[in-house]
């Protein structure tokens, strides 16, 4: 039986998100098992706040500034979330090679808004909240809280695909997207006024995909720092910038994530924060999130170039930018968590995890098999130990 278009968007799909967390699996392990109660409190702050804000957004009493603040965090929310997955979602590099195909505008549009769909789950968590309404704070009836996000969610999702796919009626779209805000309050004149701003950035989104006048490629720019930066780096700095560019992404989002939740934690808790410590989950996360990024590097890079192995020269240029760009990666990360740390152990905390993080980076390169366990174990047990003493 043969692929249609929309099987071979799915097998990219899949294939994307398991290069992009490649040499991140047990890394997540180690971070769920040793974060938990961190990413529990992360998972109820975004479910409860967005659901909240949600709920708001269907009532008719709701205020314009909170109405736009509330499709502004969406809108802002499911951008990052779907930029993020761009690479996996809208397949950006072969384009070119599938528009030249004789594929018809509605599959590729059926494979664009499936996908995103699927980019969206984190999203679809806060929507259930107000569906099911544990609080018992419904504004209305189903049916109508029910179209609400629809239409939020549609123009959205139109606004970001046209975004992200470079095509033209963004502008018209985010027009769409304003006037859903301006037309607050019930009756039937501000419910149509919403379903006509749905309706018409579902068809600019529809134009979009049509076939268009083809405008000639710019030329590429070139610079001759840029090509000289990229040899002294042995190409490295390329291969992290283009190949790697969402794996590294993941994972400096998963440090971010990481700092955001404790803060988040710490802003939220009702007893004493004055010895709360940061460092030693930033550094935690850093240490799993980067340790295999140098082996990754090199093996990547020599798979696709094999000829390099080779070139003595050139493999030593590539060594001191491997090891290099990770490491300051992770000092970066404890420095940023430092202001915010409490404890009164930072270089403690900080020193362990740094420890961890080298060994790690040694077994990696060696390929010693059991760094994959015997890393994320050790940090999850530091982890344990460290915070309960503080």
């Amino acid at each position: 039986m043969a692929a249609t278009y929309f099987d071979l968007r799915l097998s990219h799909y899949r294939y994307t998100l398991k290069n992009t967390l490649r040499g991140l699996d047990k890394a997540l392990l180690a971070v769920v098992a040793a974060l938990q109660f961190i990413l529990t409190a992360i998972v109820m702050v975004l479910l409860i706040g967005l659901g909240q804000a949600l709920t708001t957004l269907v009532r008719d009493g709701t205020d314009f500034v909170a109405r736009v603040a509330v499709i502004g965090a969406w809108q802002a929310a499911s951008f990052v979330l779907l930029r993020a997955l761009r690479d996996a979602t809208f397949m950006p590099r072969p384009r070119a090679f599938f528009d030249a195909l004789p594929v018809r505008p509605a599959d590729k549009l059926r494979a664009d808004l499936s996908l995103s769909l699927a980019s969206y789950s984190l999203l679809w968590l806060p929507v259930g909240w107000v569906l099911a309404d544990p609080l018992h704070q419904a504004p209305g009836t189903l049916p109508a809280m029910l179209a609400s996000l629809l239409e939020l969610a549609a123009l959205s999702l139109c606004l970001n695909v046209t975004l992200l796919r470079g095509a033209r009626g963004a502008a018209g779209l985010a027009l769409c997207v304003l006037g859903y805000a301006l037309a607050a309050g019930p009756g039937i004149a501000a419910e149509s006024a919403r379903a006509a701003c749905t309706l018409l950035a579902a068809a600019l989104c529809w134009r979009s995909y049509l076939p268009a006048r083809v405008r000639p490629a710019a030329a590429p720019r070139r610079s001759a720092a840029m090509d000289r930066l990229a040899l002294d780096s042995g190409l490295v700095l390329p291969l992290l910038f283009n190949e790697l560019r969402s794996n590294l992404l993941l994972r400096l989002g998963f440090i971010a994530a990481a700092l955001i939740g404790c803060l988040a934690v710490i802003h939220f808790r009702t007893n004493d924060t004055s010895t709360a410590s940061v460092v030693v989950f930033v550094a935690a996360v850093a240490a799993l999130a980067l340790y295999t990024l140098p082996a990754l590097c090199r093996t990547t890079l020599l798979d696709k170039l094999p000829f390099l192995a080779g070139q003595p020269a050139f493999a030593a240029r590539m060594r001191g930018w491997l090891y290099a760009i990770p490491s300051l990666l992770f000092i970066t990360a404890v420095a940023v968590s430092w202001p915010f740390d409490h404890s009164g152990r930072a270089w403690r905390d900080g020193g362990v995890f740094a420890i961890l993080f080298v060994l790690g980076v040694i077994g990696a390169r060696l390929r010693w098999n059991p760094t994959r366990w015997a890393m994320p174990f050790a940090t999850m047990i530091s982890v344990i130990i460290l915070a309960a003493m503080t």
